[in-house]
């Protein structure tokens, strides 16, 4: 069988999808199967060349980021041309999963997105084979391995699972979607540090990096929406 772990993330080899690949890649071997094929969709030269390494494969994990409580554009765009295809009938029975993660600390942000999928699986004639959500991803890429520990373990777990028995494994897709939502004393602890600045330091960094520092109260929009008020 050939299998195919396809990336989703704009950001390409140097993602935290990419991070989970790699997870994933690593429990596939532990179950005694061959190394599969791993592909960043962004680097897919034009939508032919992503429909057929979809097509060429039996099986396909997708792994991608949830962008503003959807799919990122490549994705979107992936998914609209293999329904699009007029060979769609090379779809039927090809086995699907996929893994969903994003920056929020709660699983309930990819809820959605992971509904949608699975009836786009079946309207497209595809065997879903599991799926899992991940919050808390951001950073994953440059964590030390002994942060994410845990979270390997349990995707590690699902690779195995996916060789061993062809599904994703259970346990571990429950372990990863905790927290669902998060609990009181954990909101009443992120207002505190806010007093601190400290929930949004990456997202300050990030400013200052990019020299956005000194617009980060800027209003582009604001004329427009006081011009229609």
């Amino acid at each position: 069988m050939k299998r195919l772990l396809l990336n989703g993330s704009p950001r390409g080899a140097n993602s935290n999808s990419r991070r989970i690949i790699d997870w994933l890649s690593a429990g596939l071997a532990a179950g005694g199967g061959a190394a599969p094929e791993v592909l960043d969709l962004v680097r897919l030269a034009g939508r032919a060349a992503q429909r057929e390494a979809f097509l060429n494969a039996d099986e396909v994990i997708l792994v991608f980021p949830l962008y503003t409580d959807s799919l990122p554009g490549i994705v979107k765009s992936f998914l609209e041309t293999l329904a699009a295809a007029a060979d769609r009938k090379r779809l039927r029975g090809k086995r699907f999963g996929f893994v969903v993660h994003s920056g929020f600390p709660e699983s309930a942000h990819s809820e959605p997105v992971a509904v949608y999928l699975e009836r786009l699986c079946r309207r497209l004639g595809l065997v879903f084979i599991g799926r899992a959500i991940k919050g808390g991803s951001e950073g994953f890429r440059m964590m030390p391995e002994s942060m994410t520990k845990k979270v390997r373990a349990d995707f590690t777990a699902i690779g195995a699972s996916l060789e061993r028995e062809g599904r994703f494994d259970p346990a571990a897709v429950e372990r990863l979607a905790r927290p669902r939502r998060l609990g009181r004393g954990f909101l009443i602890l992120w207002a505190f540090l806010s007093i601190f600045g400290l929930p949004d330091f990456y997202w300050k960094m990030l400013l200052k990096k990019n020299g956005a520092w000194k617009r980060r109260f800027d209003r582009p929009y604001a004329q427009y929406v006081k011009a229609n008020v």
